[in-house]
């Protein structure tokens, strides 16, 4: 399940740090764009181009215009996989995004992806067929967040804000089964945001993405709160506390409102999905449905058990005990 385009933390970070974005994972393209030339966002233009359903799942992508150093104008589509799987047709559905934009501008398109799964042999870099003698081919730019395993410190010296951001999924990664190490990497790299010169900003959207990112149940939430209100208290910089107060108060009335409309259901799928996808991987379409069934409140008690996954058979034996109908698996 995929997080969805509109509250991804991940396309804030893009909008608001794009040239660091460039900076941090591609270096040799950002030294030839023209930063002084600034850059220009089409993502209207985007969702039109993509808005065929044919083209299948999408995640977080991003079509930036931009000016090299030579003086041309050159489309660059920006493509980050956050929802931890792997796609069997990624890599056509990258070459169809690429020669649509392409036709669309009449320009060259530059093609730069981010993968974030969990999956070390998945390395999507090229899409090609050949038919009857004609042959058409796409090579793009990727990379992968867990080839920085290792390099944590490097990561930790380095003050571009995706820095934090690889250190959070590599840590999510690392305590999918371990919710209390989870909780002990949250509270470093949420502190090491005030360490790094930070403006308040910069502080409060790093947050943003970390909160989303390294989920944490119920109990660990708070344990979290109140240390970083200590924290913040000791730092005489009340950043954070004061937006995860208003988030939760706007989470709940916002959970009252959906509760009357029936999306809490909803929101409960896409959340455990998504959860259980990063720790577990592909799910597959039957335990995707039966996890679509479940009412709500046994949908909040999946999420608290599933720190205690280890595998799909875990998920499944969890299943069988709280469905309505047992036969069905």
């Amino acid at each position: 399940m995929e997080v969805p385009d509109q509250d991804s933390p991940w396309k804030d970070l893009l909008d608001l740090y794009f040239e660091a974005f460039m900076e941090f994972f591609f270096p040799a393209a950002h030294e030839q764009i023209d930063w002084l030339r600034g850059y220009e966002f089409l993502d209207k233009e985007l969702q039109k181009i993509t808005a065929d359903a044919a083209l299948g799942r999408r995640a977080v992508d991003k079509l930036v215009k931009v000016w090299l150093k030579t003086g041309e104008d050159v489309i660059a589509l920006i493509h980050a996989e956050v929802q931890g799987e792997r796609e069997v047709d990624f890599g056509e559905r990258v070459y169809v995004y690429h020669y649509r934009i392409s036709d669309r501008f009449g320009q060259r398109v530059a093609t730069f992806v981010v993968l974030t799964d969990q999956h070390r042999r998945w390395r999507p870099r090229e899409f090609s067929y050949e038919l009857l003698g004609t042959k058409a081919s796409l090579r793009f730019s990727a990379i992968k967040i867990l080839d920085y395993q290792g390099r944590e410190a490097e990561l930790e010296q380095s003050r571009n804000p995706f820095a934090i951001v690889v250190m959070a999924h590599l840590r999510l990664l690392e305590t999918r089964r371990n919710a209390r190490r989870r909780l002990e990497w949250k509270l470093t790299l949420t502190k090491m945001l005030y360490d790094r010169g930070y403006e308040e900003r910069e502080v409060i959207e790093l947050f943003r993405f970390l909160d989303w990112l390294m989920f944490l149940p119920k109990p660990l939430q708070i344990e979290y709160a109140d240390e970083m209100d200590r924290f913040e208290e000791e730092r005489k910089m009340p950043y954070v506390t004061t937006v995860e107060r208003l988030g939760i108060e706007k989470g709940m009335q916002q959970g009252m409102q959906q509760g009357m409309q029936q999306g809490m259901q909803q929101a409960g799928v896409e959340m455990a999905l998504d959860l259980l996808q990063i720790r577990l991987g592909d799910l597959g379409d039957d335990l995707k449905k039966l996890i679509q069934a479940l009412p709500f409140e046994r949908l909040k008690r999946l999420n608290v058990a599933m720190l205690g996954f280890q595998s799909l058979e875990d998920l499944t034996a969890w299943l069988r005990t709280n469905q309505d109908q047992p036969t069905l698996l």
